[in-house]
């Protein structure tokens, strides 16, 4: 053998000394990267890689062999090859040789033997010779027509519906001047130059992908980004990228809320929390304000049991009035514990908007239950009874209800009196609105004070007695009869059962 020929083994050795396999590879990509799709048909053994039966059209899934600075090029099997442009891949995406890729078939370069694709759903550079229906295209718009838009496909004119240009209804279709859009192609007509396209189109499969997405994943419990699409009077619907969901007016805040316009407004983004997801029908519960800190957290603490305080009366039932301590934190106040007289409805002693003043009586954070006190807030009118209204005194007071054994009579605000129905008049009374009525001013007489009880006897028939003299009860003063085993009216056997 001549010393100027050497085995292959040796040939290869001496070209890259000391290289590895893998070196080797690596610059051969290098090479490959700077050929155009007619070098690389030519390693082919000289002629092009048969893509024949082809159409196009065709949805094919190919691997990848190698990538350039501008393509990306596939193999769909041993005699077929094609090429796509690199940009139809995300400028952070990877693109490994091996990776699998699904394609469209445009049309065969039959020069270089390859088939020119694009990948499935990506945008396409328009031209007159590859406008097709069902093409994904962009363009900027540059002027607004009659009944739409007029948009450049990057030299080649097209023309967008205005019904077209997004999901609902626009009410100015001039904001989109200027606004480069993806577009779906609808109609291509090669001999008057027209090209319709659709914007609404793609928003519409985004968000039929985006729904498909979403059900696989939503989840009660998880926290959610959204816009406000629609605003009713009983909460507001989420668009939370392909499904809306509701939100109650009752889960907008902690605290009470009046009108939903109050917290939200439509197009405003907001973080909710998944309440219920029903597949089937597609409904989905919302909150918000499940996103926020629970302020009931740590409230035994700051409210225990005897703390006075000022609350906001925000709602009025008819066992009482609920009032607001602060956001999200609301007491009731129980009709009894209202005012130390009678109070026979909340409305009478309070209304939405008043500011009063309280005393925790009780708190439960883990129910959030709160219950206030307003007449512990003041002093205990009681308290000295004994020593203002002695036995056979006259008294003035206000009559505040009138019941079937006697009428109520408020002698200082907070303690009350009664006359029952015997110490009306002299003459017989068969209803106490046959001498008194509700808000009468009326002079009495003392007849007994029981404090432990809370209790006053009052009598009018007596006020005529003479100072001094010792009262006259009304048991006393009518003649002795045998016992009744029937019960007086009204249930009383003497002054202080009521």
């Amino acid at each position: 053998m001549p010393s100027d020929v050497l085995p292959t083994d040796a040939v290869a050795t001496e070209a890259v000394p000391g290289s590895s396999l893998t070196e080797v590879d690596r610059e051969v990509e290098e090479a490959m990267a700077a050929m155009d799709a007619a070098d690389l048909a030519e390693l082919t053994g000289g002629g092009p890689v048969s893509s024949e039966g082809v159409e196009e059209g065709a949805e094919l899934t190919g691997t990848v062999v190698n990538v350039s600075d501008d393509d990306v090029f596939l193999e769909f099997g041993a005699k077929s090859q094609g090429v796509l442009p690199r940009n139809q891949f995300g400028k952070k995406e990877a693109i490994e040789v091996g990776r699998r890729v699904y394609v469209t078939v445009e049309r065969l370069d039959k020069e270089s033997g390859l088939l020119i694709v694009n990948r499935k759903g990506a945008v396409q550079r328009a031209t007159w010779t590859n406008l097709q229906a069902g093409m994904l295209v962009e363009g900027r718009v540059t002027g607004v027509v009659k009944g739409g838009l007029e948009l450049d496909l990057k030299g080649v004119r097209a023309f967008m519906p205005g019904s077209h240009a997004s999901l609902g209804q626009m009410k100015d279709i001039s904001v989109l001047l200027n606004q480069v859009m993806q577009c779906e192609v609808l109609e291509v007509d090669r001999k008057h130059k027209n090209v319709l396209v659709s914007h609404r189109k793609v928003l519409a499969k985004q968000r039929a992908a985006a729904r498909d997405e979403l059900r696989k994943t939503l989840e009660p419990g998880q926290k959610r980004k959204g816009i406000v699409k629609t605003i009713m009077d009983y909460g507001a619907f989420i668009d939370l990228g392909g499904i809306d969901g509701l939100v109650h007016i009752r889960e907008l805040s902690w605290g009470t809320v009046d009108k939903v316009t109050d917290v939200l407004s439509e197009g405003q983004e907001v973080e909710v929390v998944v309440l219920k997801y029903d597949k089937e029908g597609d409904r989905i519960s919302l909150g918000l304000k499940q996103a926020l800190p629970d302020p009931w957290s740590g409230l035994g603490d700051k409210y225990a049991e005897g703390t006075k305080l000022k609350a906001r009366i925000v709602r009025i039932t008819n066992f009482g009035a609920f009032a607001e301590l602060e956001p999200g934190v609301e007491g009731l106040i129980p009709v009894s514990e209202m005012g130390w007289s009678r109070v026979r409805v909340p409305s009478d002693a309070v209304s939405v908007g008043d500011m009063v003043d309280c005393v925790v009586i009780r708190i439960e954070p883990e129910k959030k239950r709160l219950a206030l006190s307003m007449k512990q807030a003041t002093g205990d009118p009681w308290a000295g009874v004994l020593e203002s209204f002695e036995p056979n005194s006259l008294v003035t007071g206000r009559v505040t209800r009138l019941a079937d054994f006697g009428a109520f009579v408020e002698l200082t605000p907070g303690v009350e009196g009664l006359i029952h129905i015997s110490e009306l008049s002299d003459k017989h009374v068969r209803t106490c609105g046959e001498v008194l009525q509700e808000g009468q001013e009326v002079e009495t007489r003392v007849l007994g004070v029981d404090g432990e009880n809370r209790r006053i006897s009052l009598s009018i028939k007596q006020v005529k007695e003479p100072a001094g003299a010792a009262p006259e009860s009304h048991e006393a003063s009518k003649p002795q009869k045998p016992k009744r085993s029937k019960p007086r009216r009204g249930g009383l056997s003497s002054h202080f059962d009521w």
